[in-house]
């Protein structure tokens, strides 16, 4: 695929997640009473907020991929994209846990669309350069602080984003830290899959 094309698919991508978040606030807004923070506590909706972002500075700017700091980011955007998309198709949905999604296309669209969409451009679009050893733990940092905010305001307002994180219905907090040490190894895995694939594709291209 061209620079072109490529550019437009990532913007087009981009402007489809935009609207199934977008259409998902104003929808819960009226139908459910959802609050913007409850919305905004989702890590669902952040990881695809975050690869709004990425998608549209990769659409504007393909050249910052080539920077150290931007191959950082659009690796923990993949890496969270990817989390969203298999704890949704493992956990979530087979349960029919309540995610705050009213419409299918919208379900679609932000855990399988992005997620597979994100993924593939990884693999078939890898950032130009090598990434540094310290980039597993980097991208552990947001799931951490995620995890943290969302057990203390849990306890504040008694609302959790996902029944995995409710020490209601996981028995206590250890039921809950045994799901979050999962989710984290899972995070693991995908961070050294795609830190591998990008460092094996430029030592490649290097070695040409």
């Amino acid at each position: 695929m061209n620079e072109t094309a490529l550019r437009s698919v990532r913007l087009a991508l981009a402007s489809l997640i935009t609207v199934a978040l977008a259409a998902q606030l104003l929808i819960g807004l009226s139908r459910s009473g959802l609050s913007i923070v409850n919305f905004f506590s989702y890590f669902t909706v952040l990881s695809n907020t975050m690869a709004v972002v990425m998608l549209t500075l990769l659409a504007a700017r393909p050249h910052w991929d080539e920077m150290r700091w931007f191959a950082l980011f659009r690796g923990a955007v993949t890496v969270y994209m990817s989390v969203t998309g298999l704890v949704y198709a493992m956990i979530l949905a087979p349960n029919l846990a309540d995610v705050g999604v009213p419409e299918p296309w919208i379900d679609w669209t932000i855990h399988v669309i992005g997620p597979v969409a994100v993924i593939l451009d990884w693999f078939f679009n890898p950032p130009p350069r090598r990434l540094d050893d310290h980039a597993l733990w980097i991208w552990l940092v947001f799931p951490a602080v995620y995890l943290m905010y969302s057990l203390a305001r849990g306890v504040l307002v008694d609302w959790y984003p996902y029944p995995f994180l409710d020490p209601a219905q996981e028995n206590g907090y250890a039921g809950v830290g045994f799901s979050s040490l999962i989710v984290g190894v899972v995070v693991l895995g995908f961070g050294f899959l795609y830190y591998w694939w990008v460092n094996r594709a430029n030592r490649e291209v290097a070695a040409e």
